[in-house]
């Protein structure tokens, strides 16, 4: 709520600062320059990009913004309990608490130590949920990241075909001043909308992304902890050290989500999440040959 409050204050203060250079906002308030901005970058990302993905982005924005920091605490008590159900009570107890577990990587990984699959099947059979999740993550970024170009470019666009009109009235010289601040204005636009929405926003779902990874990095890890039934003080103390670590470092953040932030380009295939957990990937390399 706090973040919204100060989102909502900056974008006043913004709008009073530019009321006051210029002696009035209405100069500035453009409907036709404004549409067509925003309905041009639309219209190139929904050429570059299936709608799904659009869809997927709304969910993804609601989700950052009603956004808690996640509880570490309790995912490492509800690691340290299910292990303990592994060892006290077996399968029967651990799928029965796994099933009301919160996170749906977590109930997925339980299931499959439930069926029997040993550290190395689990490990690869996350891996590729990882992968396919994040996939679409990466995406999402990408979306906005592609339409943070084209509004710019837009803005351009409006500006010349403002230059046309105006030169197709230049025996009117009482046109030329307003024509042309008009033609300007979109490309005033364009800056803000790639500068003001879609660059920040897409900043804003990488790092929640960056946040994920690390949760479900403390998720695989308890759960091939759990697999081979280790003492379940062992894995809650092991955990709290892996967090300790990864949040007082911001240089040990996963691969995956170094590449997020700052490779646009295509997925490369097999690298993401095999990256993004270097304790298992060699073994898992050596199970598949």
């Amino acid at each position: 709520m706090m973040q919204k409050m100060l989102v909502a204050g900056g974008v006043l203060l913004f709008l009073i600062l530019i009321s006051s250079i210029l002696g009035g906002i209405e100069i500035i308030t453009s409907l036709k320059s404004c549409l067509l901005v925003l309905g041009g970058t639309l219209l190139c990302g929904l050429l570059a990009y299936p709608w799904q993905i659009f869809r997927d982005l709304k969910v993804s924005l609601q989700e950052v913004w009603g956004y808690k920091k996640p509880d570490y605490v309790d995912l490492v008590r509800q690691i340290e309990d299910l292990a303990r159900l592994r060892r006290i009570s077996g399968p029967r107890e651990l799928n029965t608490a796994g099933d009301k577990a919160d996170n749906i990587f977590l109930r997925k990984g339980i299931e499959l130590i439930v069926d029997g699959y040993d550290r190395h099947e689990i490990h690869c059979i996350m891996e590729k949920e990882y992968e396919f999740y994040f996939s679409a993550k990466e995406a999402q970024v990408n979306l906005l990241n592609t339409l943070a170009k084209f509004a710019p470019a837009f803005g351009f666009v409006g500006t010349i075909i403002g230059l046309i009109n105006i030169l197709n009235h230049m025996s009117d010289p009482s046109m030329i001043g307003p024509g042309m601040a008009l033609s300007l204005l979109t490309t005033l636009y364009g800056l803000l909308f790639s500068n003001l929405c879609f660059l920040p926003l897409a900043k804003k779902l990488s790092e929640h992304i960056r946040h994920e990874a690390l949760f479900l990095n403390v998720i695989l890890e308890g759960l091939i902890d759990i697999a081979e039934s280790k003492n379940p003080k062992s894995i809650a103390y092991r955990l709290q050290s892996y967090l300790s670590m990864h949040l007082s470092s911001t240089s040990s953040s996963p691969a995956l989500i170094e590449k997020v932030l700052h490779d646009r380009g295509p997925l490369e295939d097999d690298k993401i999440i095999s990256s993004s957990f270097p304790r298992y990937k060699d073994r898992s390399r050596r199970q598949h040959v």
